[in-house]
Parts: C-alpha cells; sequence; structure tokens
C-alpha cells in the first residue's frame, strides 16, 4: 500500500475528499499512488495541499508519509 494511502487511510479520508476541498486536480493523488512515486519526489504543492486538508503544516505530512515509507521498506526487507 502507498504511504499516501496508508496515511488517508489512517485518517478514515479518501483521495477524492482532499481533490474536491482543496486545488489539487481530480485524479492527482491517485496517479502519485498509481506511478508509486517515493515520498522524497512528490511536489511540495501537492504536500502543501494534503496538509490544509489536514489542518497541519506540509513538514509534518511529509515527515510521516517518510516514517510510514520506511516501515514499509523495513518490512520488506524483514520479509526476504
Amino acid at each position: 500500500m502507498h504511504p499516501i494511502e496508508q496515511l488517508l487511510a489512517n485518517k478514515h479520508i479518501t483521495t477524492n475528499d482532499i481533490e474536491s476541498n482543496t486545488r489539487l486536480k481530480e485524479g492527482t493523488l491517485q496517479k502519485l499512488i498509481d506511478k508509486d512515486i517515493r515520498t522524497s519526489d512528490i511536489s511540495l504543492r501537492v504536500l502543501s495541499q494534503i496538509a490544509i486538508f489536514l489542518n497541519t503544516g506540509a513538514d509534518i505530512v511529509a515527515k510521516q508519509l517518510s516514517d510510514i515509507e520506511v516501515a514499509n521498506d523495513l518490512a520488506f526487507l524483514v520479509e526476504d
């Protein structure tokens, strides 16, 4: 599961919720998820829009996504 999907699932939010209440175009988050874009490659604009919806800072969102991504990578390595 992509870090964006996990973050939103933990907060009981969908990508449509964010896209319909921010300046992100419809499908933007789903494209990032489908292409499996790493957290470090997500633009500050996208992080900022997610942060606005969550009423927090872009740096907090980036840190949460990064933590999820690291945990996923670690779990993958442990399984091997």
